[in-house]
């Protein structure tokens, strides 16, 4: 939590010398702290304005990017993350800031290109890895998407959105078992992460292995799992009964007959079904 007391100490230093460059690049900070980004640009600019060493400007291009991006003005954040880059090329800061904001802008290479740089300079950088990941994921090339997340997880092993990243990846690939084991690491570091047991549910779903979908549904989701299965099976039921019965015993009798054949012994079963749903209700609940 930003220190109420720091922030009041600034201000106060500010209207003693309004000329504080230091005081308004951490009110700066402050402010992007607390989302007020016009008074962060506004500190920022008064920080240019009275004048700023060469470390100075970093943290004040820095302060001020980090306010444009935030408000959506992307041309500007990374017009001053450049040049915050063009004082310190090494800023690893600065070169995620600005791929995140390329990324904004729907500029997936130049972002891809500032991420391969700052993984460069530090290979150990787990945020640019998993940032690279999600990038290749959006671009479809899932293979790399999978290697960066396994990079980032080895880096920090509770990356509970690196897993995510990498599940994304392996569903869409159709491994439902790596997946599957993905979401069993994020759900040991996170017993009550819902997105992961809902997640784990539908790929146990895609696998056909209904009783743990079902068991990893949240309560009041279960009957509905059930009821959307029931539906399906019934309507796959039907049209291949009525097919048969078309083809090879229609015996005279009109589409109409059949089908309120059909549906007479579809409520006998459904009535079953019922049962069945409601004793997993009453479970889920209990």
């Amino acid at each position: 939590m930003v220190s109420t007391t720091a922030f009041k100490d600034y201000t106060e230093a500010i209207r003693i010398n309004p000329k504080d460059a230091d005081s308004l690049l951490n009110r700066s900070h402050i402010y992007n702290q607390r989302h007020d980004y016009d008074r962060a640009i506004a500190d920022a600019n008064q920080a240019f304005e009275s004048g700023l060493s060469r470390y100075g400007k970093q943290v004040g291009y820095g302060e001020r990017g980090d306010a444009y991006q935030a408000k959506g003005d992307h041309d500007r954040a990374i017009a001053d993350y450049t040049s915050s880059l063009q004082l310190n090329a090494n800023n690893t800061a600065a070169l995620i800031a600005r791929g995140n904001t390329y990324w904004a802008k729907g500029d997936l290479d130049r972002a891809i290109a500032d991420y391969d740089q700052a993984i460069a300079l530090d290979p150990k950088y787990a945020l640019a890895y998993y940032n690279r990941a999600t990038a290749y994921r959006v671009k479809g090339d899932l293979d790399r998407a999978i290697a960066d997340s396994s990079r980032a997880i080895a880096l920090y092993p509770r990356y509970r959105d690196a897993y995510y990243n990498r599940t994304y990846a392996y569903q869409a690939k159709g491994d439902l078992e790596r997946a599957i084991a993905d979401y069993d690491q994020m759900i040991a570091l996170d017993p009550k992460d819902n997105d992961a047991h809902s997640n784990r549910a539908k790929a146990y779903w895609s696998k056909g292995d209904f009783r743990r979908a079902i068991a990893d549904s949240d309560p009041g989701q279960a009957p509905s799992w059930l009821a959307t299965a029931v539906l399906l099976a019934a309507a796959a039921w039907l049209c291949r009964r009525i097919g048969m019965q078309a083809r090879g015993r229609f015996s005279g009798r009109t589409m109409v007959e059949i089908c309120e054949q059909e549906a007479a012994e579809m409520q006998r079963k459904n009535a079953a079904l019922e049962k069945i749903a409601g004793t997993l209700e009453k479970r889920s609940l209990g």
